[in-house]
């Protein structure tokens, strides 16, 4: 009851401070999104698993293309009130990628709806060149790691929930420092009324993570020509639904972050550690270095990243995941550039199963309007 009140008291707060405030030219739409390709492949691919490079194709296409519509509005007053819809360019399972409602002013901002977490919404990763490309959490990598390992990737922005349905607060910054924080019901997208079933959802789903909490604070601060952001979060889920098993626990993820950067050069880390993210209890850790230049309209960058991911939480086997990503980037032009990496890859496994290695390359295009 008591997270059911502090949820409509947010609510209800915005309300008030509306109160009879009207916006003089109503809700204006806008419309805006974003195009991603790449083009890449793999070299010198090697693994323990016979005949296991004659099954994987040297090179892909890929795309990721995203369309958002939003509404938004000021009122007399200042409130400012929109609506967030952002929708696949591509068929997806999942075709509504995010969809809230937003109410900012000078006592912050209030989401509600599916978005992400605090702790994804303020986060840094290791620093890279490319905007899609890098050795944490890239949006497109090329190696086939992720066949038989935990990942073809690392990353240290996940998160517990992804984009279900949930309120987020954002405090205004206060000489550089910010917080937010995030409530979720439970790991569900897409939560709207039924006319029968549960009103109010069951609470019984094996397995699945409900009562959600995520915290997180940045503090970001230019002076003397040095750039500084430095920043951490917390999300716990305090309930997983159904569950009779000892081998299953609450799930828990914390991320830190520094970044500086001065004169065209930006230095920094990022680590994340994912308690039971898997079957008995097992955890993941992921950290990073990077550093980039930037020039007039270029912008060079090397990363590195290392996974450790329990494979069994009592004998200690784990596999672990290094990655290195030289990338590049040039703008054509506002919110258009043409992005390059060479990476390498390499995975390896306590209990033999699998061991890979390879030499990743990609050109791509990022284009956003």
């Amino acid at each position: 009851m008591k997270r059911w009140l502090l949820g409509t008291s947010a609510l209800a707060a915005v309300g008030l401070l509306a109160g009879e405030a009207a916006a003089a030219d109503g809700v204006k739409l806008h419309i805006g999104g974003r195009y991603l390709a790449a083009a890449g492949g793999t070299i010198d691919e090697q693994s323990n698993i016979f005949g296991f490079e004659d099954r994987t194709r040297d090179y892909v296409f890929k795309q990721d293309v995203e369309v958002y519509f939003l509404g938004e509005t000021t009122l007399d007053n200042g409130l400012t009130v929109g609506a967030r819809v952002e929708l696949e360019g591509q068929t997806s399972t999942d075709q509504i990628d995010a969809v809230f409602a937003y109410f900012s002013g000078g006592f912050g901002e209030i989401r509600f709806g599916d978005t992400f977490e605090a702790l994804a919404q303020l986060c840094y990763t290791v620093p890279s060149a490319s905007s899609i490309f890098g050795a944490d959490s890239p949006l497109f990598n090329f190696s086939n790691a992720g066949v038989n390992g935990y990942s073809g990737t690392n990353g240290t922005c996940y998160g517990i929930d992804d984009k279900s349905t949930k309120i987020v607060y954002f405090s205004p910054s206060f000489g550089g420092f910010q917080f937010a924080a995030s409530f979720t019901p439970d790991n569900t997208e897409d939560t709207r009324n039924t006319l029968n079933g549960f009103g109010t959802r069951s609470k019984t789903d094996a397995g699945q993570l409900s009562e959600n909490l995520s915290v997180a604070a940045t503090f970001t601060h230019e002076f003397n020509g040095i750039a500084l952001a430095v920043g951490g979060a917390g999300s716990f889920s305090f309930d997983r639904e159904n569950n009779n098993s000892p081998f299953f626990d609450d799930r828990r993820e914390y991320n830190v972050y520094a970044r500086v950067g001065y004169a065209g050069i930006t230095f920094g880390g990022a680590y994340s550690f994912r308690e039971n993210v898997f079957s008995f209890k097992r955890d993941s850790e992921v950290y990073g270095v990077g550093a980039t230049y930037d020039w007039s309209r270029y912008s060079v960058g090397f990363g590195w990243s290392h996974g450790r991911y329990e494979l069994n939480s009592f004998s200690g086997a784990e596999d672990n995941s290094d990655i290195y990503a030289l990338t590049g980037s040039f703008q054509l032009g506002p919110g258009i550039s043409i992005d390059g990496l060479v990476g390498f890859s390499d995975y390896n496994s306590d209990f033999a199963a699998f061991d890979y290695s390879t030499v990743e390359v990609g050109l791509g295009t990022a284009i956003t309007f």
